[in-house]
């Protein structure tokens, strides 16, 4: 019996469409390529707008109370006394111009100025440290020291700067310890306290009705803010910072402080 051969004809058309098929892949392939594309272009869009937004957001925290507000700027002369002696004593200025609390003898041949904030540990620190050395200094007469409160920590910076201020104007002979009294009151549990709580603080620390009323109306919140706006200006990056002789100056501590005083007022 013959062996039958099993053959497959040519067929001509094939090359066209393995070309054609390649030509579909490579289209498909460019295709998904461009979606890829797209889409990491979409991505990285959405990147650049989330970390515009996170930075337009780090801005406006960081200008928070840097906009001076609208407010009543205290005003007030008078004597107060420091470490048994009776000194003067001013509160004031608004805007751009120096401003806070002034105390010391006119004629004192050394002037300082700190930057202080009531909510700042740093601060809190130095006052109980340098309470003493600057009260002595002020009352010998060498030393006058300006305090612009600001608040760059948390708002009790803003509500017992307020009622510093109001302390300042209406009982000027209690100022000096309740500028202390604030600085050691403050603690986690006393960090939120408002307008009322500082209202009974300062009437068991010489506050008297006027300087009530003005805390709870918050006469002075708006004078802490445009305090704050004007530390900018003055080059204050951080609290406390100390000017001598309108000099700023790393912050000078106990005798190392005494020392810069008695040798500027002697020269």
């Amino acid at each position: 019996m013959a062996r039958t051969a099993s053959t497959r004809a040519a067929d001509p058309g094939a090359p066209d469409r393995r070309r054609q098929a390649r030509a579909a892949q490579q289209a498909a392939a460019a295709r998904a390529k461009r979606r890829r594309l797209i889409t990491q272009l979409a991505i990285i869009g959405g990147v650049v707008v989330v970390v515009v937004a996170i930075i337009a957001t780090a801005v406006a925290l960081g200008t928070r109370g840097r906009t001076a507000a609208a407010g009543t700027a205290p005003t007030g002369t008078g004597t107060t006394v420091v470490d048994g002696a009776s000194v003067p004593f001013a509160i004031g200025g608004s805007g751009g111009t120096a401003n806070g609390v002034r105390v010391g003898a006119g004629d004192a041949k050394v002037s300082m100025d700190l930057w202080v904030d009531y909510s700042c540990p740093h601060c809190q620190e130095f006052e109980a440290t340098n309470d003493d050395t600057i009260s002595s200094l002020v009352a010998s007469g060498k030393l006058a020291v300006t305090y612009h409160n600001i608040q760059v920590v948390t708002d009790y910076g803003t509500e017992a700067g307020s009622a510093s201020a109001c302390l300042a104007v209406h009982d000027p002979s209690a100022w000096p310890a309740f500028n202390a009294a604030l600085y050691a009151n403050h603690t986690a549990a006393t960090d939120s306290w408002t307008a009322r709580d500082f209202t009974t603080f300062a009437r068991s620390n010489g506050g008297g009705d006027a300087t009530q009323r003005c805390i709870t109306d918050g006469t002075y919140k708006g004078w802490i803010t445009q305090n704050t706006a004007a530390s900018t200006t003055a080059g204050v990056k951080g609290t406390p910072t100390m000017f001598i002789d309108g000099q700023q100056t790393d912050t000078l501590s106990g005798q190392a402080l005494t020392d810069r005083v008695d040798q500027l007022a002697s020269a």
